[in-house]
């Protein structure tokens, strides 16, 4: 069975470029969400330390992780590593789904070693289907302890994946994991630097190669352009700061990066689908 929020209900949900997970509570090592992916969406690349699992629960999407592709469908459970790159896009007009990460050194305290393995990208699997059900239903209902309910169900799910569906052998050749480690490292930096004057020069230093070799790499595994990413990078950091209520517009736009105010209204209303003034005035009218 599929725990499907209503429409209305559920958000567009653009992650990152590096993601440091911030877990709300230590005793409580896991995020959870429900995602909807439009074809209008701006799709860029990013990677995280943790696992993260999707449960496809309506159209169809294009999971990537690393070099690896594949199409999921209505009751398809994607696992995607840690420290892989990845991107969710939809095939079809709209796709949606849960959105499961943990902490990775919870389930290695566990005993699931989750960072010495690499699990199936692609699942279908009824006992699996069963388990994120589970955990669905806690996470939405909340009952009494839907904490521990939900880790022990947690548990159920990432071991049944660690003992029928870890992979062996290498997907990625000597190359290829070149160039990914390389496109990580400058995701990295990017992302530890956004409120700096950030050029092409400094980033493919970082990643210690030239910036010629670079930039084709960058393009050839995310798709984007070197200042393309970074330009995203800093919207969607501005994004979560115009949330939270605390920071206008001029001070998200300069913490940031973005020195030119006109040019953070467009660059944001190009990658953000909306004018960061939107953003700013809906979270004070929530505060």
């Amino acid at each position: 069975m599929l725990f499907c929020p209503q429409k209305e209900g559920a958000a567009l949900i653009q992650q990152s470029s590096y993601e440091t997970m911030a877990f709300p509570e230590e005793e409580f090592p896991v995020i959870f969400h429900y995602d909807v992916l439009r074809k209008d969406t701006e799709f860029f690349m990013h990677w995280q330390d943790n696992p993260e699992f999707l449960y496809f629960t309506e159209g169809e999407g294009e999971v990537v992780s690393d070099t690896q592709r594949v199409r999921c469908k209505p009751g398809d459970i994607a696992c995607v590593n840690p420290a892989h790159l990845h991107s969710v896009e939809p095939v079809t007009p709209e796709c949606r789904y849960y959105c499961l990460i943990v902490e990775r050194e919870y389930l290695e305290r566990q005993g699931l070693p989750v960072g010495d393995i690499r699990l199936k990208l692609k699942v279908s699997d009824s006992m699996l289907r069963e388990y994120f059900d589970q955990v669905v239903r806690e996470m939405l209902e909340r009952e009494p302890y839907y904490k521990t309910a939900a880790k022990a169900r947690i548990l159920g799910l990432v071991s049944c994946l660690c003992r029928h569906y870890a992979e062996n052998g290498a997907v990625s050749t000597p190359a290829q994991n070149r160039r990914l480690s390389m496109v990580k490292t400058a995701i990295r930096y990017i992302q530890e630097h956004l409120s700096e004057g950030l050029d092409i020069e400094a980033i493919s230093a970082a990643a210690g190669f030239s910036k010629y070799y670079f930039c084709r790499g960058f393009k050839e595994i995310t798709g984007r352009t070197v200042m393309d990413y970074v330009n995203f990078a800093r919207c969607s950091h501005a994004r979560r700061l115009l949330i939270t209520g605390r920071y206008n517009v001029t001070e998200a736009a300069q913490r940031s990066g973005f020195e030119n105010l006109s040019y953070f209204t467009r660059t944001y209303k190009r990658y953000m689908g909306a004018l960061p003034s939107r953003e700013d005035t809906a979270a004070n009218r929530q505060r």
